[in-house]
């Protein structure tokens, strides 16, 4: 009998989706799930933190608080959905630190007030670990949703931010003889939410998901959703500073197949696509969060980098529950 080690975390997904296949307005399978609200969609997200596959040893209690809820404000974000609220259920040992609960729950409320919202409440359970379950809500108009879906051959793909900062991370932070900022960079990641919601507006933007998994794991669950191929330029790809002292190789692999960046990565209708950029740079601070054309939605076929060197698969790699053993 196959167990989820021999399948994958996106292959035990398909599993579940085939029971639960009613009552979706826009479908399965996306950053999101939605229930109608008059013109708006409620759109809501949940998401699991544990120390075996999130959290790096020295992570501080608030820090770890911080993470849960901002990994789950992202698929918010790449719903081009406006934040509402965010509850977490708590599992934890009997013996765990009252203070260690405090900055947890500090680090929840500086992440939701970061964003106007609240922590509206949840659950707590003994434990034999600690576990925590983040469910964020939010609401977007029904014609302004972003999906995994949408694209057209043409489309352009645009990325915020840089690629490949967590991946540095957890390269480096087992050798680090100072790790606050490496930890920082792993379990301070900033949603994109006004970025998100800025695409959503724009009307330019045919479809969003947040980049949890790496490049390559994104674009190839995009391209399952639309049938369509991904065809990335290496040479825009804008790679985090910190791969620039590594071999080309491994700062290649780092930025594109690493997990945790939590970065949008969107495509958008050509003839609109200078309009969103201009308007960008002048509303969303570029300066401080930059966004890059790095390639082309083209016909059906498989993902595609160019490069000065040619062309390669885009691979279908990255980060995917059940099968890796690592904090990612």
């Amino acid at each position: 009998m196959a167990k989820l080690s021999d399948i994958g975390e996106r292959a035990a997904i398909q599993v579940l989706a085939r029971i639960f296949d009613r009552g979706h307005p826009i479908g399965l399978g996306h950053d999101c799930g939605v229930v109608e609200w008059g013109d708006e969609y409620l759109v809501a997200t949940t998401d699991v933190v544990n120390p075996r596959t999130h959290i790096p040893a020295g992570a501080t209690p608030s820090q770890i608080g911080w993470y849960a809820t901002a990994v789950n404000l992202s698929d918010i974000a790449a719903a081009g959905a406006r934040p509402l609220g965010f509850v977490a259920a708590l599992s934890l040992p009997k013996d765990t630190d009252i203070e260690f609960l405090r900055g947890l729950g500090m680090g929840m409320e500086e992440c939701a007030r970061e964003f106007g919202i609240a922590v509206l409440g949840g659950d707590t359970k003994e434990s034999d670990t600690l576990s925590i379950a983040g469910t964020a809500i939010g609401r977007v108009r029904k014609d302004r949703i972003l999906l995994r879906k949408g694209a057209r051959p043409g489309d352009l793909i645009v990325v915020t931010g840089d690629l490949g900062r967590a991946g540095h991370a957890y390269r480096e932070i087992a050798s680090a003889p100072l790790k606050g900022e490496l930890l920082g960079h792993l379990l301070r990641p900033y949603p994109r939410v006004m970025e998100g919601m800025f695409f959503s507006e724009s009307g330019a933007v045919t479809s969003c998901m947040d980049i949890s998994d790496g490049l390559g794991s994104t674009l190839a669950q995009m391209a399952g959703m639309t049938g369509l191929s991904y065809q990335v330029d290496w040479e825009a790809m804008p790679v985090h500073r910190g791969l620039e002292a590594l071999p080309p190789a491994v700062a290649k692999d780092l930025s594109l197949y690493s997990g945790g960046d939590y970065e949008l990565v969107a495509t958008v209708k050509p003839e609109g696509v200078e309009t969103l950029l201009s308007r960008y740079r002048t509303e969303r601070r570029a300066d401080r969060n930059r966004l890059t054309l790095i390639g082309r939605v083209g016909p059906p076929g498989p993902n595609v980098l160019v490069s000065k060197a040619g062309k390669e698969p885009l691979l279908a790699k990255g980060w995917e529950h059940f099968r890796p053993s690592r904090v990612q």
